[in-house]
This record gives C-alpha cells, sequence and structure tokens, in this order.
C-alpha cells in the first residue's frame, strides 16, 4: 500500500504600495497557495518611498524598481534594481537618477536593454540602460489636452510599454488622449503611430494580445476599455466597451488595471469606485470584447490585481482599505469569490509574480 502525499504549491507575489507608507515599507512578498487561495506577508523592505509599480528581468533574478529622495528639498526620483535571493528580496543598487519626480509606471524592453518609465505629475517619460547609464528624456506638451477640466488640465504621463519587439516605447497620456511613441535609444518621437482616444476618455494602462496582433487600452476616465489592431507599423481602431454596469455614471468610478489570462482569451478590468472587475471574453481573431460579467469585490478601491498561476485565484489590492484580499476565480461562470480574511498592508497598487513561477 502507498500513500499518496500532496503538497500546496507555494509562490512568492510581490507587492508595490504607495508612498508615504509608515517605515517606507513599500515593498513587500507575499506567500500564495496556488490551491487554496492563503495568502500572508513574509517579507517587508522597509526605509523606502516609492517602489510602486515594479518589473522583473526574464531569468526572476532581478526587480526593477524607482524610488523617491530628496535633494536640496526637491524630490526626485531614481530606478534601481533589487537582487531576489531565492524568493526573498535582496540588496538593492542605484542605476540612475531622473531628471523629475518618482515615475508611476516603468516596463522593461523585450530584450532587456532599456527601461522605460513614465513621470505623472511633470508628464516626463524616457528610457535607462537597464544596466544603468545616460538618461534619454522626454516632456510631453499639454498642447490639445481632453475636456475634462479637473483631470486633463495638462499632460499627464502615465505607462510606459514597449511593442512586442521592442523597438518602439508607448508612453499613454491622460491628460491629452493619446498613446505616443518613441525610438527607445533615443527617444526620438514617432508621430506616425500616435493613437488617439475619444476625448475625456483618460487612458491609462495598455496590455498586449498573445500574438502582438491587438493592444488593449484601459481608458480612467472613460471607464472603458480599446482595442487596436497592429500590423508591426500603424494602430487602427476596432472597438471600445465599457467596463462599468449599463446605467450607472462614469463619474462614480475610476478605471485602473488591466489584465490577461496566460491563453489571452479573458481580459480583466478594474473599476475603483464601483468597486469590481469587469471580466470580458476575447475573440483572439478579431481582438473584440464581450462582456461576461462586473464581479463585485468585498472591498473598495481596486488599484490592481494579478491572477496566481494555475489561475484559479486572483489576489487584490483594496487601496482605500489598506487591504489584500484573496479571490477564488471560475473561469466557467466568469465570477470572483472572496477567500479568507483580509491581508493588512499599506495602500497596495502592484501584484506581479516572478517569470519562474508564472
Amino acid at each position: 500500500m502507498f500513500l499518496t502525499l500532496v503538497f500546496a504549491s507555494l509562490v512568492p507575489c510581490y507587492v508595490g504600495c504607495n508612498t508615504g507608507a509608515p517605515d517606507g515599507q513599500t515593498l513587500h512578498v507575499l506567500e500564495c497557495d496556488t490551491e487554496t487561495g492563503a495568502a500572508k506577508i513574509v517579507q517587508t523592505v522597509k526605509d523606502l518611498q516609492g517602489t510602486t509599480y515594479f518589473t522583473f528581468d526574464k531569468a526572476g533574478r532581478s526587480l526593477y524598481s524607482y524610488i523617491g529622495e530628496k535633494e536640496g528639498g526637491k524630490k526626485v526620483g531614481s530606478l534601481v534594481r533589487f537582487a531576489l535571493e531565492g524568493d526573498r528580496i535582496g540588496a538593492m543598487t542605484r542605476l540612475a537618477k531622473l531628471p523629475c519626480e518618482t515615475p508611476c509606471h516603468l516596463a522593461l524592453s523585450p530584450d532587456e536593454r532599456f527601461v522605460g518609465f513614465a513621470a505623472y505629475t511633470s508628464a516626463t517619460a524616457g528610457t535607462i540602460p537597464a544596466a544603468g547609464g545616460e538618461v534619454k528624456s522626454v516632456v510631453h506638451s499639454n498642447e490639445g489636452t481632453g475636456p475634462n477640466k479637473k483631470r486633463q488640465k495638462k499632460a499627464y504621463a502615465h505607462c510606459a510599454f514597449f511593442t512586442p519587439d521592442g523597438s518602439r516605447m508607448g508612453v499613454i497620456d491622460l491628460g491629452t488622449d493619446r498613446i505616443n511613441f518613441y525610438e527607445p535609444a533615443t527617444m526620438k518621437p514617432l508621430p506616425e503611430m500616435t493613437i488617439h482616444a475619444d476625448p475625456g476618455d483618460g487612458p491609462r494602462h495598455a496590455v498586449w494580445s498573445n500574438d502582438g496582433k491587438f493592444l488593449f487600452v484601459i481608458n480612467e476616465l472613460g471607464n472603458s476599455v480599446f482595442s487596436f489592431a497592429f500590423d508591426g507599423a500603424r494602430f487602427s481602431r476596432v472597438g471600445k466597451w465599457s467596463t462599468m454596469p449599463d446605467g450607472v455614471s462614469n463619474d462614480s468610478s475610476k478605471a485602473s488595471a488591466i489584465k490577461l489570462t496566460a491563453d489571452g482569451r479573458v481580459l480583466f478590468a478594474s473599476n475603483r469606485g464601483n468597486e469590481s472587475i469587469a471580466i470580458f471574453e476575447v475573440d483572439e481573431a478579431k481582438g473584440t470584447l464581450a462582456r461576461r460579467n462586473i464581479a463585485k469585490l468585498s472591498g473598495s478601491f481596486p488599484r490592481d490585481f494579478e491572477l496566481l498561476p494555475g489561475e484559479k485565484f486572483m489576489v487584490v489590492g483594496h487601496k482605500k482599505d489598506n487591504e489584500i484580499q484573496m479571490y477564488r476565480f471560475d473561469r466557467a461562470s466568469f465570477s470572483l469569490t472572496p477567500v479568507g480574511k483580509p491581508i493588512p498592508c499599506w495602500k497596495p497598487l502592484c501584484f506581479k509574480f516572478r517569470p519562474s513561477v508564472r
């Protein structure tokens, strides 16, 4: 007679938090059980401010982020790299000082040559060699700002991302309803690639389809998702879909994060204010979306979320509640169900799993 033991699969999820955390606790390691959805914080890095959004190298050995520092009474941002020692966060290396405040987003190019960044308030965007070196940057023009007088009074660079081949970098500008593109090595503008959102949409973040033929963009102010077809040189609009329940005012919520399942067939978009995640089925051939559910959450202000490896569970940050909540994801019904108790955490707003455990 043989006794078969089944061990739960524990994986680390890395959590970035808003600035202003007590003791600078803005970077954590959350240990997650992919079979039960149980989770707990097992490491906290202290005395840092600004490790909000971050990314990993392909090997999963380094975590690239940025920190906020003061220089002559002025706040400046710096690109940093953390070594990963097993699943834990190790020593930090400063790679470059930025010509702006702490960015709100960054991305690593597919060839791992450049780290791209977007700084919201100053509308500064640029690239830095991933090994450290000279910063190339531009400041977005305020010309052509959107009609939302409160949120679009100037340009606001909100997200940096690369084309699938890494030859161009896109920067989403919420204030001007545009996505601008640049050559990563020089930050030379590529105006022929510019994407225009509808006036007042306030684009925020983007994600590529698995085959790189479609770009999905979430609109913070319009509470919607755009789909654009990409032929390798130009973009053409496919369609736009609301992330909100029918009949609910866009003024009551602000869309935030956009993610895809590993196979690219299900898209998620979170609503801050409506406290929900809209779930869409993706037509991979056409790049169109079909909304299947708007899953209500148990907490408020879901700034970011991520599916666990295996995609049975999702981790969500309830920013205004200062907590992390695990949810069970049922793909057949496109539903989310809370699992366990909330985990206390200062304003969580970025979740990522290392490439080696995805």
